[in-house]
């Protein structure tokens, strides 16, 4: 009986998104479906209202707590990310916002922000639920209500277990083989390479085409990504209830930003791929060799034999550590990291390149890292002792971002809060004036 009676309380919080009185925040939804999200907005919500994208004006955010945006994928590059986004500037925008669907992929690739890396291909079941205190209120979700199905086949390469634990996000499916198929697509981000960065969390992944480790549900300074397409409407209760809840969370980041500039591969410019990636190139038999032609620099291909995978293998093992993005972000060995010994991205990189500054030997190749990789730094032409006195001051607010273009970056909530980095990381970031 015990047990039964624990089963119904669970089964209720798994379902009910009930609250006895709406929650305080002004929220603003930009977006063609207004109609679609009205309803579960006004009831949960103070004050609501809607504006078409086309129409929106940023300073129209002013009076509201958090935005909403929904901006869908038009097939055409030009139109939704050359032109710029619906919120303006970057640097600009400050308010706390949930971007809906494929709005994470949009803003990204416009913004240059995590999240313009992925697929059009998540379904709406959430796989891998993080143990969050974005569950826990102000609806409280059950996230171990969980359907056990067959290990997706789009998992199996890196999951090797017959089933996975996942929260459907709508109700009635049929045929979890074929959910891909029978919903609507939302984005699915690979984050795997940006997770520890400081302002990122993820909250959930889901099923999606590619891999388990893409994130649906996951958020980047102010702005928090809900990947899923549906509407409140298709949303079962689970679903609602995490859409309510991401809109409280998000509330709370008004002091918290996207920091690093991360370009997308679906932008204009080409990037400079991650070295792990760039490592698969050579050892990985799904890729071709000759599309390492698209990523390494002809003088760096023409060192080693690259036709050959053994030799591929066996130099990317020996130089992958020194691989960064020359001209026309394609990979080459940075000569003056190499010969300084210390690979950029290691913790000790910048003492150890500031303390070769005082070396006459080593003096002009430290000056050339420091620029390089810490361009918030005093500068080319600075002296050591400036160079020190900047590490002493923002040793502890400093990360380093492959994918952010290479860089180490201050973390401006380190330098206003005066605590460091390490410790400010998931809800610790939230502001302090509100609970």
């Amino acid at each position: 009986m015990k047990a039964f009676r624990l089963f119904l309380v669970g089964l209720f919080l798994s379902m009910s998104t009930s609250l006895a009185a709406p929650l305080p925040q002004r929220v603003l939804y930009i977006g063609h479906r207004s109609s679609a999200f009205q309803p579960l907005l006004s009831e949960h919500f103070a004050q609501i209202k809607s504006v078409p994208r086309e129409q929106f004006q940023p300073a129209q955010a002013k009076d509201f707590d958090v935005v909403v945006l929904d901006w869908p994928q038009s097939g055409e590059r030009h139109g939704a990310w050359v032109n710029g986004a619906p919120l303006g500037q970057r640097h600009d925008w400050h308010k706390p916002t949930v971007l809906l669907g494929s709005a994470g992929l949009n803003l990204a690739v416009a913004w240059k922000l995590k999240g313009g890396s992925g697929c059009t291909c998540l379904a709406p079941v959430a796989y891998n639920l993080r143990d969050h205190p974005i569950f826990q209120s102000p609806i409280k979700i059950n996230i171990r209500a969980t359907t056990n199905i067959p290990t997706p086949h789009t998992f199996s390469d890196e999951l090797k277990v017959p089933t996975v634990e996942v929260l459907p996000l709508v109700d009635n499916i049929k045929h979890f083989e074929t959910v891909l198929k029978d919903y609507r697509a939302g984005w699915s981000t690979h984050y795997y390479e940006f997770a520890d960065m400081p302002e990122v969390e993820v909250f959930s992944g889901g099923i999606n085409e590619q891999t388990p480790r893409s994130a649906a549900f996951w958020r980047q300074g102010n702005l928090l990504h809900f990947g899923f397409e549906q509407s409140p409407a298709e949303l079962n209760e689970a679903g609602r209830s995490m859409l309510v809840n991401a809109l409280a969370y998000i509330s709370r980041f008004t002091e918290d930003q996207p920091i690093d500039v991360t370009p997308s591969v679906f932008g204009e410019e080409k990037i400079g791929i991650s070295r792990k990636r760039a490592s698969r190139y050579m050892t990985n038999a799904e890729f071709r060799l000759e599309w390492t032609t698209n990523e390494f620099s002809p003088a760096t291909l023409a060192s080693f034999n690259w036709r050959d995978r053994s030799s591929g293998r066996a130099w990317i093992e020996t130089n992958a550590v020194w691989l960064h993005p020359g001209a026309g972000n394609h990979l080459e060995i940075d000569r003056e990291a190499k010969a300084l010994g210390v690979p950029f991205d290691a913790p000790d990189f910048l003492p150890k390149t500031i303390a070769a500054l005082h070396e006459e030997k080593t003096r002009s190749d430290a000056a050339i890292l420091l620029a390089r990789y810490a361009p918030d730094g005093p500068g080319k032409d600075a002296s050591v002792d400036t160079w020190e006195n900047w590490w002493k001051e923002n040793s502890p607010c400093l990360f380093y971002s492959e994918l952010g273009c290479y860089r180490w970056y201050i973390d401006p909530l380190d330098k206003k809060r005066g605590i460091p980095t390490k410790d400010l990381r998931g809800p610790a970031r939230a502001d302090r004036t509100k609970t």
